[in-house]
């Protein structure tokens, strides 16, 4: 091969190499496609991009917003009851029924509807005697949930003392709550709040930039719902104090939205 074929073979493959190198780097930008802006915003308040809808391309400024609000619980739920145990089932759920009605009794005395208490947990058992490897005995469990609406709420601790004098000697714990009505006004409430807070963000970009909101591109939440607090209850300090004081707290609800407004 003389000297005139290599050059020519040196300046082909060069030429190869440099049409690759285009091909791997090039990628053109479809329409569908969001080109983001380096404006140095903090992601954590906001980013400006264009986007195109169809034809048109339109700027916008995404942003987050959250918003919360609280309220005293409505809503108490108390799940209490008696265990008997005897050698005989039958004796043993004989007594266990006998004080649960004076329990029920007890609670219905104060005041509270009979539809608001219904039994969740009816069990009967046998005790083992494991060293023996014999029938101990029989355990039946009956535990009742009361339901107390905002207008009994004040009576949480009258209801566990009625109860535990009663017979009661079981109470699993109370757990508080918000009924659908205030849970849907704070939701509301904190929804506004997370709106504002996403606009306020915008409107600050947009300042600073030298810009202008235009309009809503987007908008979607996010909603937290209050966490149901639950407390233990210990039967026996039923007995060192009376009245038996219980504070229900404050449950929230919190609302997160991402918003995407246009702006020129």
């Amino acid at each position: 091969m003389n000297t005139k074929q290599k050059s020519i073979s040196v300046i082909a493959i060069c030429l190869s190499i440099i049409v690759a190198a285009a091909i791997l780097t090039y990628r053109p930008q479809t329409p569908e496609e969001e080109f983001k802006f380096p404006v140095g915003i903090p992601p954590s308040l906001g980013s400006i991009s264009s986007v195109w809808v169809g034809d048109e391309q339109l700027n916008t400024i995404h942003v987050s917003g959250s918003g919360s609000f609280s309220a005293k619980a409505n809503q108490a739920t108390l799940i209490l009851g008696a265990w008997t145990l005897d050698f005989s089932a039958a004796d043993a759920v004989e007594d266990n029924a006998e004080v649960m009605n004076a329990v029920i009794g007890a609670i219905e005395g104060l005041g509270i509807p009979e539809e608001n208490i219904e039994t969740v947990t009816y069990t009967v058992s046998t005790e083992w005697d494991w060293e023996n490897r014999e029938i101990d005995g029989y355990r039946v469990t009956n535990l009742v949930q009361i339901r107390l609406d905002e207008e009994y709420m004040g009576m949480i601790g009258e209801v566990i003392d009625a109860a535990s004098d009663a017979g009661a000697n079981s109470v699993q714990g109370i757990t508080f709550g918000l009924s659908d009505e205030a849970i849907e006004e704070l939701e509301t409430k904190a929804y506004v709040q997370a709106l504002n807070d996403a606009r306020g963000k915008a409107d600050l970009i947009a300042d600073t930039l030298g810009i202008s909101v235009t309009g809503v591109y987007s908008v979607s939440e996010s909603v937290y719902y209050p966490y149901v607090a639950q407390r233990g209850f210990d039967v026996a300090a039923s007995y060192e104090a009376a009245p038996t004081p219980i504070l229900e707290g404050t449950l929230s609800v919190s609302v997160s939205v991402q918003a995407s407004f246009t702006f020129e």
